[in-house]
C-alpha cells in the first residue's frame, strides 16, 4: 500500500456505475477519488487541472470518448496514468488504447479488489491488461505487422531509447509475439545471443517482462 493515498479521477457516462465506483474507493486507504465527469470533454478538463495520478476512463462516452481522451492526455499530462474501463474484450479496443497512451485495462465486471489493485500499479509505473486479451493484442499488432497496415519504421520517432538497431529488431519480433527460438530463426542467430538480447531492451526500457516491452514499443512508436 503507498504511504500516501493514489489520487484518482473517474470518467463515464453511466451515472450509476461511476457513483458506484466513487463509494467503492472511498472505502480503500490506498486510494482517493479528486473528481468525477460523465464526458470526456469534461474528464479532460477538470483532469488537466487536478492532475490526479490515475485517470480511471470509459471508452466509449459522449463528447470526447475515451480513447481520444487518452491521446490528450498523453500530450498534455503524461505523468497521469490512464486505466481504461469498459464492457468491451475486443482486441482492437484494447490496441486502440493503447496506441492512445493507456497504461491500463479492465473490464467493469471485475471485483473491487482488481480495481484497486489496478490502480496501485499504474499508479506504480505498471501496465495492467488481462493475460489473455494481451495475447489477442499481440496477435493483432503481428497481423498489422504481416499486413503492412500502420507500420510505423523503428525508431522514426527520433527516439530509439539507447536500443541498438539489433535490438530494435529484437524488440519488433516480441511485438509480433514471437518465442526466442523464432527470433533467432528469423535474425539468423542464436537464442542465447537472443536472451541476451531481450534482457538487454528491457533493461533498457525498464520494463519486468515481454508485454510490458511490447505495450511501451507501440505507445512509443519504436516499433508497429
Amino acid at each position: 500500500m503507498p504511504d500516501e493515498p493514489i489520487t484518482v479521477f473517474i470518467a463515464d457516462d453511466h451515472t450509476i456505475l461511476r457513483q458506484g465506483l466513487v463509494r467503492i474507493l472511498d472505502m480503500s486507504d490506498a486510494v482517493r477519488v479528486v473528481g468525477q465527469a460523465s464526458n470526456g470533454r469534461d474528464a479532460v478538463e477538470c483532469i488537466m487541472e487536478l492532475q490526479p495520478a490515475v485517470a480511471l476512463m470509459d471508452v466509449n462516452m459522449p463528447k470526447l470518448n475515451g480513447i481520444e481522451a487518452a491521446r490528450l492526455l498523453r500530450q498534455h499530462l503524461p505523468e497521469t496514468a490512464v486505466l481504461a474501463l469498459t464492457i468491451h474484450d475486443d482486441e482492437q479496443y484494447i490496441s486502440e488504447m493503447i496506441r492512445a497512451g493507456a497504461r491500463g485495462y479492465i473490464l467493469k465486471d471485475s471485483d473491487s479488489e482488481t480495481v484497486v489493485q489496478a490502480i496501485c500499479r499504474v499508479a506504480g509505473g505498471e501496465s495492467v491488461f488481462p493475460s489473455g486479451l494481451m495475447e489477442r493484442v499481440m496477435e493483432h499488432f503481428h497481423q498489422l505487422a504481416v499486413a503492412g497496415y500502420e507500420r510505423v519504421p523503428a525508431g522514426a520517432g527520433g527516439d530509439t531509447k539507447g536500443l541498438t538497431p539489433r535490438e530494435l529488431q529484437v524488440l519488433q519480433c516480441i511485438v509480433n509475439g514471437y518465442s526466442n527460438k523464432e527470433i533467432a530463426d528469423e535474425l539468423f542467430i542464436s537464442e542465447k545471443t537472443v536472451k541476451n538480447h531481450v534482457t538487454s531492451v528491457f533493461r533498457k526500457l525498464e520494463v519486468a517482462d515481454r508485454t510490458q516491452a511490447a505495450v511501451l514499443a507501440v505507445q512509443t512508436g519504436l516499433v508497429c
